[in-house]
């Protein structure tokens, strides 16, 4: 299984790169989310960052391509008990294109 998180996330950069190596580089902005929580009752932890970024469109804007990717690191037990934590990351692609065509005035 860790082999696999290890395989998508190669995948990942490799297709990133070369998405961006083959368009002009153009300053993006990259939306950075980080949280944390506690609960007291059920003595857990839960830490998330995430990151989403608009990685390519297209002339006339009728084509994107957004990208996000996270990690959600959460504790059980608190450190004094033994019980370690579990660590889940996920990346997505999103394509969006807009079949309509644009209104023309008559």
């Amino acid at each position: 299984m860790r082999a696999l998180r290890y395989l998508l996330l190669l995948l990942f950069v490799v297709s990133s790169v070369i998405v961006a190596s083959s368009v002009p580089r153009q300053r993006r902005q990259i939306d950075l989310t980080l949280s944390a929580e506690h609960d007291d009752k059920d003595d857990e932890t839960e830490l998330a960052l995430e990151a989403i970024a608009g990685l390519w469109q297209s002339a006339d804007s009728r084509t994107k391509v957004d990208g996000s990717a996270s990690l959600v690191h959460r504790t059980m037990g608190g450190t004094q008990s033994g019980m370690g934590g579990n660590t889940k990351y996920q990346a997505r692609i999103h394509l969006h294109h807009d079949y309509k065509p644009h209104a023309y005035p008559s």
